[in-house]
């Protein structure tokens, strides 16, 4: 199986939203050799109207580029989004009756991993999601460690190396600046 990418430009007006996302649905779907569970279908859909409506919303520009990456030997997809703007989201503390403020912390909830890659003329907004033969099947329950008669609670950690979680506050746990 090889990895798989392709980017697509879109106009920057709301109707990409949903072309975006149809288009994203589309590419994951075919290139990850099974169908999209529901609840990854829900994910690959509300990560990809997130960071396309942040950019549509906020960014300048008569469009935006959208690249889906998927691994499915490693049963990974990477959704990104270009745009022309300088400005880096930041999860936001919305008030209970307010209509926006909420994508970055959906997608943090949502993605294995998300971050900002800044460049000279806008940046990538990227979210990480797991495709459905991912998940990982370890136990919730401590397990005797063999050799130091310890106990092990066995989960994520970057020594399996798999991605941990960002916190919810921050677009990412360390934002990477590129030229």
């Amino acid at each position: 199986m090889s990895v798989h990418r392709r980017w697509f430009s879109l106009p920057r007006e709301p109707a990409t939203v949903a072309t975006g996302r149809r288009r994203v649905r589309a590419l994951i779907t075919v290139w990850g050799g099974a169908p999209l569970d529901e609840d990854t279908q829900l994910t690959v859909d509300l990560v990809t109207s997130e960071l396309l409506g942040n950019a549509v919303r906020h960014a300048t520009g008569p469009v935006v580029t959208v690249g889906v990456h998927t691994d499915p030997l490693h049963h990974r997809a990477v959704i990104e989004v270009y745009d022309t703007s300088p400005s880096v989201p930041v999860a936001g503390r919305p008030d209970r009756d307010s209509e926006s403020g909420r994508g970055i912390l959906l997608i943090a909830e949502l993605a294995l991993a998300h971050g900002v890659i800044r460049k000279r003329t806008g940046k990538w907004v990227w979210a990480e999601i797991a495709l459905p033969t991912a998940r990982i099947a370890r136990p919730w329950w401590p397990v005797r460690s063999r050799s130091r008669g310890t106990e092990e609670r066995p989960g994520r950690s970057p020594q399996d190396g798999i991605p941990q979680k960002a916190p919810a506050d921050r677009v990412t746990p360390g934002a990477v600046t590129c030229h």
